[in-house]
């Protein structure tokens, strides 16, 4: 089972713009340049923190000058909702100057507006190379979060589940409980059986309320991950009822569950506080 990191298909652009006639233009011609691109407009800067807040956005460009707020007040905007979101400043004002505050302001790319089309293929071009990095970059994070965590458990069962399909990677840890490593596609069920009948019922709801994406199943939430933790008694390959932890994340990706990560440990061998003198006297 492959590790499962996809990136959204195609890319989300919001152009700004107070001239809507001009924006209009430039957002169908970007299109035609790169097939790969769905362009929104804005005529109003104000409103596009809120639309990053209600919508995905993979790429933010702007113009400079505009009523109430310029393009240099936008990045700020932009960057104190998402500072991971690239932003290209478009604008027909050319200097120096301006350039060089503009990256200073943190903006990931600056393109003037000159005579003929050529001008969107640049744009477009910068557009993908800076989505591009981005993503790259999301990617790099979430596999070194992934790596942190197994180094953390290295010597108990770890596990990497595919929500969407219940296909679940055991690590060699699980030896302790006396299974094999390896990939099994009904991951989950195969847990769910070995699990005490009398915690079935609560580690099914849970496990259910996970996949749902519900607040009430989490330690921790936030948009991209939710962190869990729960003890139960486990059947090992000798039957016998061990009581486990388990702890790990989930990560979501518009909203819904797509991967689980986490380990398992052997409380008795842990020293783990919980419920395990409850769950060893039973």
């Amino acid at each position: 089972m492959e590790l499962p990191f996809p990136e959204p298909d195609g890319v989300n652009v919001i152009h700004v713009d107070d001239d809507s006639g001009l924006v209009d233009l430039a957002a169908e011609c970007l299109v035609l340049e790169d097939e790969s691109l769905t362009v929104k407009t804005e005529t109003d800067p104000t409103a596009v923190p809120d639309r990053l807040e209600a919508e995905r956005v993979d790429c933010v460009i702007s113009d400079y000058e505009m009523p109430e707020i310029d393009g240099l007040e936008l990045v700020d905007r932009v960057r104190s909702v998402d500072d991971s979101i690239p932003f290209i400043l478009f604008t027909g004002r050319g200097s120096e100057a301006v350039a060089a505050e503009a990256i200073e302001s943190g903006v990931d790319a600056y393109v003037q507006k000159e005579r003929g089309r050529s001008k969107y293929a640049v744009l477009a071009n910068r557009v993908r190379s800076l989505v591009d990095r981005a993503r790259a970059t999301r990617r790099a994070e979430k596999l070194s979060e992934t790596y942190e965590l197994v180094a953390r458990t290295a010597t108990d069962a770890f596990w990497l589940r595919d929500m969407t399909t219940s296909a679940t990677l055991y690590s060699d840890g699980i030896r302790q409980f006396g299974y094999q490593p390896g990939v099994r596609e009904d991951g989950f069920e195969w847990w769910l059986e070995r699990v005490h009948p009398d915690d079935r019922a609560v580690a099914r709801g849970l496990n259910e309320r996970q996949a749902a994406g519900e607040p009430s199943a989490f330690d921790d939430v936030d948009a991209e991950y939710g962190e869990f933790a729960h003890e139960y008694r486990w059947r090992t390959a000798d039957n016998e009822y061990v009581p486990v932890r388990s702890q790990g994340i989930v990560r979501f990706e518009d909203d819904e569950p797509v991967e689980m990560v986490g380990a398992m440990v052997d409380v008795r061998a842990s020293g783990a506080e919980g419920r395990s003198d409850e769950a060893g006297e039973r």
